[in-house]
């Protein structure tokens, strides 16, 4: 994982709530609603980031997450201790190369993470190797706007997000056939419907 990266992470650490949390709050719950967790299924959220997401899920489900960025994870333990989170498991842990034995969680979810490492193939393949057989897997992503214009502005300035910790341009139909994953429903999500909610069967 870039060491930039965590660099990056660890200052936004400081901000992410208060901005990027209400940007991407919609995409937040309406993943959450596709996931439909179920009392005493394992799941995995890569990228837990500043564990937003954490008081969403049922106390009867065991819940686990994992982040590069231990100052975002940080955050994530506050909330962890505040709501009596009993059942989260919280790790700093770098998402291409998991130390969890293969077909570990029922569910697993990557939000935001994907357009940001380094290597998007090796992650999504570790995904696919913790996840266990037929489980699902969730991918939460800036993919862009339909418009052509604003689409071809994006491209222009994926650079410069990319230094930013934004993430990069990338063909997110590309990357699933390539680790040889079908879409099962999706919905596009957050401001100007930029951002992909896919849902996949890991068979």
């Amino acid at each position: 994982m870039s060491e930039h990266i965590k660099k990056v992470y660890s200052l936004y650490a400081l901000i992410y709530d208060t901005f990027f949390g209400k940007i991407f709050e919609h995409g937040r719950y309406v993943a959450f609603n596709m996931m439909n967790v179920k009392p005493n299924e394992t799941i995995l959220e890569v990228g837990v980031g500043t564990g937003l997401s954490l008081p969403l899920y049922p106390k009867e489900a065991h819940v686990t997450g994992i982040d590069i960025s231990q100052e975002m994870l940080d955050k994530a333990e506050a909330k962890k201790q505040y709501y009596g989170l009993s059942n989260i498991k919280l790790y700093n842990m770098d998402a291409s190369s998991m130390t969890f034995p293969n077909n570990t969680f029922d569910k697993v979810i990557a939000s935001h993470v994907i357009t940001v490492v380094p290597n998007p193939l090796r992650t999504l393949n570790e995904i696919k190797r913790v996840c266990k057989k037929d489980g699902e897997i969730f991918i939460l992503n800036y993919t862009g706007c339909n418009n052509k214009i604003i689409s071809s502005f994006e491209r222009f300035i994926s650079p410069f997000r990319d230094k930013l910790g934004l993430g990069k341009h990338f063909d997110l139909d590309a990357l699933l056939r390539n680790t040889h994953l079908s879409i099962e429903s999706e919905k596009r999500v957050n401001f100007l419907e930029m951002c992909r909610l896919v849902k996949c069967k890991n068979n």
